[in-house]
């Protein structure tokens, strides 16, 4: 395309970072910008930042990212940002309370009340498409009902993260349908449910419920203090945006019916495209980008705060390290004896009060064979949950695999082996920024459609499964499920003790 072509803004609004990619015609990256996003953790099952601070973040990675470029040329904004929690706001837009992430688990009691409850729980997962967990938006309105009546009383809205940063930009409130369907959506309707919102214990707080619009309409333009702030010009269209898995699909060349697409990040996310309205506790039927079409996701806390944890026990927090610790335990025979990890060290799938576990540590053992057995545990998730999805929901083509872990070769080959079916890794460095753009890149007229503008996601070849290996990993699903089968009662006499 011409040099004056118009470029496209899409920021991704993770856990713990932000992404600001400015992308050109072709959906090409040319400018990026990261900020940390700041985590903190007050009290035991609390992860949480203030508004002010995500903001600032979010100013502060897309500052660096016009840095780089010609900033005139920004044509479009949309944000992609990480679902669950819960963000209150006040009329003038300012939030009320700590923004609350998805890692928070706060509300575990009245999650758990929920699901001790057949009638609500079934209420819950029939008509929004979802089992309530403790991050879940209900559940944390229902526990801050309860401890801050006061954020209550001062709230305007509950919003999601994205939202929380465009209504920073534009001063609009509002959300999509992504996004929603976590909380209080009828996802048949694809409108706010009553009965939900009952079943949740928080049936008079529905003037909290924002206006709901499809993920590429415009939610409004540039104000001018943020056009001081963040260096964008003023009056650009920002669109509604999306959540982060739809974004990431996106970036994946899989927001398509029957592709699968799995992410090892901050949450290990595993998600078929789908206009299906199967239900099921373990996984989360979710409105996407229009109300016909859905993303079945099933996804756990069990991906990076593993490896991050056992990255610091060994030492090996820095890239060079870490290199060469994959390196040995690639290295390792297929057959040597390594520990059977359990990765539940931030979360476990629903209906586990389950901790991280390692079991067949053996005196001989080093640092290569706990990251082996680290690493295979997170692709053995993988393995759980795509087996849930796959009771109901046929797959096409190799699986897509995205987020930081996967940018290892030894991790993909992992998770190749532990499906038994061939991968492609994203090549996209920040794939929910791309789905973000390509939805602001679909609403200047670049593309035709999002299947169009999602076709200019990249992915490497496919791995393929050795068949070589099949009886070993036969045998490691058999140890990873048994130990946790066999670690059931004792977590749950664990947990009531608590």
């Amino acid at each position: 395309m011409a040099d004056a072509a118009p470029l496209v803004l899409g920021i991704d609004v993770g856990q713990t970072a932000v992404k600001a990619v400015v992308h050109d015609g072709d959906l090409r990256p040319i400018a990026v910008g990261r900020s940390v996003s700041p985590v903190d953790r007050p009290a035991p099952h609390h992860a949480e930042r203030s508004h002010d601070a995500l903001w600032g973040a979010v100013r502060s990675a897309i500052a660096a990212a016009l840095a780089q470029t010609e900033r005139d040329r920004i044509a479009a904004v949309a944000i992609s940002g990480h679902g669950d929690g819960l963000h209150l706001v006040d009329a003038a837009g300012r939030g009320v309370g700590p923004a609350i992430t998805a890692m928070d688990g706060r509300a575990w009691r009245e999650a758990e009340e929920i699901a001790t409850d057949p009638g609500r729980s079934a209420t819950i997962l029939q008509v929004s498409g979802q089992a309530a967990g403790a991050s879940s938006p209900g559940a944390l309105l229902l526990w801050t009902a309860r401890n801050h009546p006061d954020r209550i009383d001062a709230a305007h809205a509950m919003v999601f993260c994205k939202d929380a940063v465009r209504l920073r930009l534009t001063g609009e409130i509002v959300t999509d349908y992504s996004d929603a369907t976590a909380s209080f959506l009828d996802t048949g309707s694809a409108d706010w449910s009553p009965a939900v919102l009952d079943a949740y214990g928080v049936g008079g707080l529905s003037d909290l419920l924002p206006p709901l619009q499809e993920s590429a309409a415009t939610a409004g333009g540039v104000g001018r203090a943020a056009a001081a702030q963040t260096g964008l010009p003023e009056g650009i269209p920002v669109l509604t945006g999306l959540h982060d898995v739809h974004a990431s699909a996106i970036g994946m060349g899989s927001l398509l019916p029957g592709r699968l697409a799995c992410v090892a990040g901050s949450f290990n996310t595993n998600g078929v495209a789908t206009r299906r309205t199967d239900v099921d506790p373990r996984w989360q039927s979710r409105l996407s980008v229009t109300p016909d079409l859905r993303i079945a996701m099933s996804t756990s806390s069990t991906a990076s705060p593993t490896l991050d944890w056992a990255l610091r026990l060994l030492g090996a927090q820095d890239p060079v390290r870490r290199d060469r610790l994959f390196a040995e335990a690639a290295a390792l025979p297929l057959d040597d004896d390594v520990p059977t990890v359990l990765p539940f060290f931030a979360g476990s799938p629903p209906g586990l009060d389950a901790s991280g576990s390692l079991s067949g540590l053996r005196g001989w053992h080093g640092p290569a064979h706990l990251i082996r057995g680290v690493l295979e545990g997170i692709a053995l998730m993988h393995h759980w949950h795509v087996s849930a999805l796959a009771e109901a929901f046929a797959f096409e083509g190799p699986v897509a695999l995205g987020g930081g872990i996967a940018r290892s070769g030894y991790y993909a080959e992992l998770v190749a082996q532990a499906l038994g079916r061939p991968v492609r890794v994203s090549l996209e460095q920040e794939p929910g920024a791309f789905g973000a753009a390509a939805l602001a890149a679909v609403h200047l007229g670049l593309y035709e459609d999002l299947g169009h503008a999602q076709a200019q996601a990249r992915l490497g070849p496919e791995i393929e499964p050795c068949p070589d290996s099949a009886a070993y990993w036969e045998r490691a699903r058999e140890r990873f499920a048994s130990l946790a089968a066999s670690l059931l009662p004792w977590w749950k006499e664990r947990a009531n003790d608590a």
